[in-house]
């Protein structure tokens, strides 16, 4: 047996908290969220689109009265739906037409993307097709990624932070860079549905404090070593400092990237990194030591290594990420790139050979000439490691597609750089929308992804790594 929940007033204090969690427990958006608040606040009740059985009902009800919501039970036979995020979502069939959100008839609310109006009717949608296939048998059709944003908009945030952040000494930095944040993430959409970033910039202070804290601890070690060894030994310390801090980049980076993806949420679920620091250095310590013995030809197994560490370990929900990637497959790619490296830093040496009688002038603009193209074929080179990369990644059965071309990659790159030159640095959020729109519209996920087996299933994170990030102006981003 089931039954129906039905909100029939709201006497809680915190209306935006309550919005909060009543999005988090029926995985809706936030603007739903709000939109049924503000119905129920009103007298005129809500009612939830599905049936839920009569134990998830008593679980429900508790949270919901604990928030301040007065509910009541009505209706008979249930089915089995997420509720409070602790529990398995069964597949159910995708209304295509209708789209997303919670629906119950004339009296529900239906809310579309962040900063639409609430719609009327439409079907519940659980988190992706649940491995359904589409009427008539045939195979599911591709889950694509979008991206919404401006650069007028995102400009906007970024003027009013720069102001903040130079009138308050640097301190509203770190919740700019929140609300930075929060607009790129709620602008990024997967399967019509939007990200949404819960980090706050309380957290990122915190942590580049602790950070900055531990940076003075370790010069303070540095002046003491000089006190009580002598001046040598403080100068040998001062040219250690910089492979120390080498040394602990992985580390570093483990504590950002867990912390990005702790505080990043798709339909009320959470994304979460359980990668070990410890594992990291290892990886990173063995890969830098490799690749020096072998002249740098373990540079393309390295990179596969890490790539996964660091996607194998990301996880949505209780589901992670999985990279099936080896080295042999990009090693043409990379002798060729170092060869043509290897042809450019050369050339000064062998042009007065192969041309007698050359001037200086005319040496170096053949220098300036040959890395031209040596950048070109760069770019060439990071769309096809960009490529492969995202064709060897899997999650919950679906597989990612990314399609761009080396000269795309180099167009959007090379006016992204004349933008950001020729004003200044002013065009820098449109550059950012432009990568952001690019690499969404060339990045698609195909086949059958079962999403409705995910469930949620929170990580601890700190803020600590991205604090440090911060310190080492090291951008750490999930690339999605």
């Amino acid at each position: 047996m089931g039954c129906f929940l039905v909100l029939n007033s709201f006497a809680g204090h915190d209306q935006q908290a309550a919005a909060k969690k009543l999005a988090l427990m029926f995985r809706m958006a936030p603007q739903q969220a709000n939109a049924i608040l503000e119905k129920v606040a009103n007298g005129e009740g809500w009612r939830t689109p599905r049936e839920v059985s009569d134990q998830q009902a008593a679980v429900a009800e508790n949270y919901l009265t604990g928030i301040g919501f007065q509910v009541e039970r009505s209706g008979q036979q249930a089915v089995v739906d997420q509720i409070a995020g602790a529990v398995a979502v069964e597949e159910a069939p995708v209304n295509e037409e209708l789209g997303s959100g919670l629906s119950g008839g004339e009296d529900s609310v239906i809310g579309g993307s962040p900063g639409e109006p609430p719609r009327a009717g439409g079907e519940f949608r659980p988190p992706g097709n649940g491995g359904a296939t589409h009427p008539g048998g045939s195979p599911p059709q591709d889950m694509p990624i979008g991206f919404h944003g401006t650069g007028g908009g995102l400009f906007k945030i970024m003027l009013i932070n720069w102001i903040l952040t130079f009138f308050t000494l640097g301190i509203y930095y770190f919740w700019g860079k929140t609300k930075i944040r929060n607009y790129l993430w709620e602008q990024s959409s997967f399967a019509g549905d939007r990200f949404h970033y819960h980090g706050t910039g309380g957290e990122l202070f915190k942590g580049a404090v602790i950070f900055g804290v531990m940076l003075s601890l370790l010069n303070a070690g540095i002046f003491a070593i000089g006190s009580i060894w002598g001046r040598d030994a403080q100068i040998w310390a001062q040219m250690l400092m910089p492979y120390i801090i080498v040394f602990l980049l992985p580390v570093i980076m483990v504590g950002a990237f867990r912390y990005r993806l702790s505080r990043t949420a798709w339909r009320g679920i959470r994304f979460s990194f359980r990668g070990k620091r410890k594992r990291a250095l290892w990886i990173y310590i063995k890969g830098y030591v490799l690749t020096i013995f072998t002249l740098g030809f373990y540079w393309p197994y390295f990179m596969v290594e890490a790539q996964k560490f660091w996607r194998g370990e990301s996880y949505f929900g209780s589901q992670s990420f999985n990279y099936k990637g080896e080295g042999k497959d990009i090693m043409l790619a990379f002798l060729l790139m170092i060869l043509s490296y290897v042809v450019v830093m050369t050339t000064p040496f062998s042009l007065p050979l192969l041309i007698p009688g050359l001037s200086d002038q005319h040496a170096a603009m053949a220098m300036i000439l040959l890395w031209i193209p040596l950048i070109i074929g760069y770019m060439y080179y990071s769309a096809f490691l960009d490529r492969y990369h995202w064709s060897k990644t899997r999650f919950a059965g679906g597989t990612f597609n990314y399609d761009a071309t080396g000269g795309e990659w180099f167009m959007i790159n090379f006016t992204n750089f004349l933008l950001i030159f020729f004003t200044l640095g002013l065009a820098l959020p449109l550059a950012t929308v432009r990568s952001r729109r690019f690499l969404a519209d060339h990045l698609a996920v195909a086949g059958n992804m079962q999403l409705s087996k995910v469930v949620q299933e929170a990580q601890k994170s700190s803020a600590l790594g991205e604090g440090a990030a911060d310190g080492f102006d090291m951008d750490i981003d999930i690339g999605i």
